[in-house]
């Protein structure tokens, strides 16, 4: 997902497989796959564009012995134009047992954001210099999170901020908690099972952010023989994704995913790809649970 206009939390660059890897968008979701899980994908939006934005993701969590308690860690790197975040943050979860199968958790999540821009990449278009050109800009600030979720072996529902604190960058360069300006994303999914080979799994994606623009993903995914993914989505900032995986052991899964802009740029590029890897220790039983998709 996108532009600096469509970041969720204080990564500017989004990755559309968030329904196979909750826990990148709410801390709660830490330790839901009931092993250590995890999580590395890259992404490089509108192909063919030079220098085009471009992002790398890692993320990893785990339960505890005592089950009722997961911690986590997430990276990521996002370059665009003469732009990068880098930042990182580490997550507690604490859940709560409400059936065999059911669980409501909460998570925190705090971290930092490295903030770099360096000017002097700039090509001016004339030979003379420009101060405002010579030199790189570089800024620190606090992370931190919060959500809500509810997971169960067929559904799952989940409330976040992803960042409490809204960093005004260009202007003051100050963290503040300033709720108009900050995202909130609720998500959830069903899983259909069809019959033993075939299941179906509709999710959503819903970012509002008061000062900015509100979107929903809408998708569908669908798991056959238990081991081949294919699935769809329509984004309403105009953008649609195509996705498919293989669940190459039970342990190890890839999928690859394609944006593409139906508005008018789409045309001059090549889209926008995105490559996962998911690997959980510990034997899982080879099925569409989505604690495991």
């Amino acid at each position: 997902m996108m532009l600096l206009s469509e970041a969720v939390g204080q990564r500017e660059l989004n990755m559309s497989q968030y329904m196979y890897n909750r826990y990148s968008i709410n801390p709660a979701f830490g330790g839901s796959h009931e092993a250590m899980s995890m999580y590395a994908s890259y992404r490089k939006k509108w192909l063919g564009f030079e220098a085009s934005p471009s992002g790398a993701f890692f993320t990893v969590s785990s339960p505890l012995k005592k089950e009722n308690v997961a911690l986590g860690a997430q990276f990521f790197n996002d370059k665009f134009g003469v732009s990068q975040n880098t930042g990182f943050n580490l997550s507690y979860t604490y859940r709560v047992r409400l059936t065999n199968e059911a669980k409501l958790a909460f998570g925190i999540s705090g971290g930092l954001i490295n903030y770099k821009s360096d000017w002097t990449d700039v090509i001016l278009s004339s030979d003379q210099s420009d101060s405002q050109f010579a030199n790189m800009e570089q800024t620190m600030a606090p992370w931190a999170g919060f959500g809500i979720a509810l997971y169960h072996s067929k559904y799952f529902a989940g409330l976040s901020i992803p960042s409490l604190l809204y960093h005004d960058r260009y202007q003051t360069g100050e963290s503040t908690l300033d709720f108009a300006k900050i995202d909130y994303l609720f998500t959830a999914g069903y899983l259909y099972k069809i019959n033993e080979n075939f299941s179906v799994q509709p999710s959503t994606l819903v970012r509002i952010n008061p000062n900015d623009q509100t979107f929903v993903d809408i998708s569908a995914t669908s798991f056959l023989m238990n081991s081949f993914l294919l699935g769809a989505s329509y984004r309403t900032t105009n953008q649609v994704i195509g996705v498919v995986g293989y669940q190459i052991t039970p342990q190890f899964r890839f999928t690859y995913s394609l944006d593409y802009d139906l508005d008018p740029i789409g045309s001059y590029n090549s889209g926008s790809h995105e490559v996962a890897l998911q690997f959980d220790f510990g034997y899982k039983t080879n099925s569409p649970d989505p604690k495991f998709f």
